[in-house]
Parts: structure tokens; sequence; C-alpha cells
């Protein structure tokens, strides 16, 4: 069952594979959610990775903890980012057909069989290549698939909204590509977590990869949608999402790279406001 190989055939000669790939960071492998759900579901014909970006007590742990028959174990040995552990990811895919599909997921995704049972009936229409599921956050708000903007991504309203190809935008989380997408492509390893997915769907629509929705609802909680008043931990992830935003600005011409300043100078003063916090929002001012 979680065997790299493959070894399956279908009606018309190829069997597709489904790869499953987690990033975890900074947790047992025991208490991710999305690993257990997986794990659980004895689902036909997909193959776990897991790439643990943890630091080294995680690691060794995780190392100890994982069980070979199960999944497929990677430390990479420290938080390398997105970026890089994605294209780690693709290098050990490099050899698989490039019908078979690779799923990216967090490490607190409480995944359903829904998903796959839907992903497996539209994976069978070789005209898509992407498949994005309708993911909400805690406050009910659609945050993928969502359409590309200048300054930032317009939310849909409901499940049912229509998005163009050409404007098309989704998130990481749960995102299935057919393998044949990613022939010549490399993630940008610039980008160590955020605009991860934004810079690959511009990749994606200029090179006329088609998607398609998946009418499966998947529930996400989003650090920066929670509760927490914690300044240090929003500034922590703060600083790493304002360095990315300014790398990928700075590809897209003078007018995305003023979006990208007015979209840190809102979020200073958004988040600043939430948490009651002047020195937030000015540390995220100098920042820029």
């Amino acid at each position: 069952m979680y065997s790299l190989d493959n070894t399956n055939t279908g009606r018309d000669g190829i069997m597709i594979e489904y790869y499953a790939v987690v990033v975890l960071y900074n947790k047992k492998i025991q208490d991710s959610i999305t690993i257990s759900r997986l794990t659980q579901m004895q689902e036909e014909h997909l193959h776990i990775i897991v790439l643990d970006n943890s630091t080294d007590d995680y690691v060794v742990e995780n190392q100890i903890q994982f069980s070979s028959n199960l999944l497929n174990y990677h430390s990479m040995g420290e938080n390398v980012g997105l970026s890089r552990a994605y294209n780690y990811a693709l290098s050990i895919l490099n050899n698989k057909s490039e019908n078979d599909i690779v799923i990216w997921f967090d490490d607190d995704t409480p995944i359903k069989r829904e998903y796959f049972d839907c992903l497996k009936d539209k994976a069978e229409d070789k005209t898509y290549d992407v498949f994005v599921p309708v993911i909400y956050g805690q406050n009910g708000v659609i945050y993928s698939p969502s359409k590309a903007g200048w300054l930032k991504g317009k939310y849909i309203r409901s499940p049912q909204q229509k998005i163009s190809q050409d404007k098309f935008n989704a998130i990481n989380s749960c995102l299935a590509v057919r393998l044949k997408a990613y022939k010549g492509y490399a993630y940008d390893e610039g980008l160590f977590m955020d605009c991860v997915d934004t810079k690959l769907f511009d990749d994606f629509r200029k090179k006329g990869v088609q998607f398609c929705v998946l009418p499966v609802k998947i529930c996400q909680n989003f650090f920066q949608r929670g509760s927490s008043k914690d300044v240090q931990k929003y500034w922590n992830r703060f600083q790493i999402r304002i360095k990315d935003t300014l790398y990928y600005s700075q590809f897209a011409g003078i007018s995305k790279r003023i979006s990208g300043y007015i979209r840190i100078f809102g979020w200073s003063m958004v988040y600043g406001f939430k948490l009651r916090s002047i020195k937030f929002s000015l540390l995220c001012i100098v920042e820029m």
C-alpha cells in the first residue's frame, strides 16, 4: 500500500498513484492530525511521504517513532521552508508516471475519505492537472480557491462561484497536482513559506495548466485568523511573511512591488489593532 513502486494497472493500462506529502514542523508524528487520518484510511494507491522540517530534538524522536511500513520518512535536518521541501519531494517522485498525483498537506489538516473519493473521480478527467478543494477558515470564510488580484486575492462567497482559469488561485493545503504539470518546474527557493502557492499559480497560469475545483469542504485553522494575542508569536510569523512578500513582489514589476508594500503596511495596521500593539505595527513598517 505505501510502497513507492507503481505496480497497479487500470482499465486504460495506467493506474493513477497518489503521493500525500506531509510537511512536519516541530511536531511528533503521532501528534499530527493529518498523518493520523491518512494512515487510518488505508486508502488504495495512496503513498504517504513525510518531510520533517523539525528542529533536532523533534527529528530524533520522529526517527524513532515512525513506522516504515506505513509511510516514507525523510528528515530535512532543519527547517528548510516549504519551497526546498517541495522540491525535495518532487526529486523523490521524478521517475514516477506523469499521470500520478502529488498532494501537499500541512501537518494539522483533518482530512476525510470524502476528499480522496472526490479527487479520484475528478482525476479520471485528463483535462485537469490541478485539483483544489474548498477550504474554509475558522471564521467561515472560503480562503481557497480564490481569484488572483493586484493587491490581494479575492475570496469567493460560495463554492459554486465560478473562477476563470486566467484568475484561478489557491493555497498549498490539500492541493493536488498531476506530476506532468511539474515537468521542468522547480519551486523558487528564495521563498521560504509565504507566496509559494501564489507564485506556483502565477507560473501554472502562464503554462496554461487547467484547474479544477473539488466539491468537497475542508476546514482549516489559520494562525493569523485565530484568537491569540501573543505579539511575539505574530512577529515571528510576520517576519517571514514580510520577507517572502517583498521577494515575490520584486519579480512582477513596479506595480506588484508597490502592492507588496501596501499589503505589508495594511497588515501592520490590521494586526497592530488586533493585538493592541503599536510596537507590532512599527516593527512591520521598519522591516519593509
